[in-house]
């Protein structure tokens, strides 16, 4: 059986955005997936850090506010 996998969807500043598509394709080739893959990279090594404190967090999504109403809440947090 196959990995099972999920879409997530991010609005970022256009400059960044182009920033890390360049970088991406330095390091994986000007190909199709070269920025999948790192982000892929960089998402495991941010979840592997364990530097985030994600305990305030757990039940948001039980909580029934919408998406906007939980990153307010999760700036808040940080904060």
């Amino acid at each position: 059986m196959g990995n099972m996998t999920e879409t997530i969807k991010v609005e970022l500043e256009e400059a960044l955005a182009k920033r890390f598509r360049k970088k991406a394709m330095e390091r994986y080739g000007y190909k199709k997936g070269a920025v999948k893959m790192a982000l892929e990279e960089v998402i495991k090594k941010f979840v592997a850090s364990g530097e985030v404190n994600w305990e305030p967090y757990r039940g948001s999504l039980e909580s029934g506010l919408g998406s906007v109403e939980l990153q307010h809440s999760a700036l808040r947090k940080i904060d």
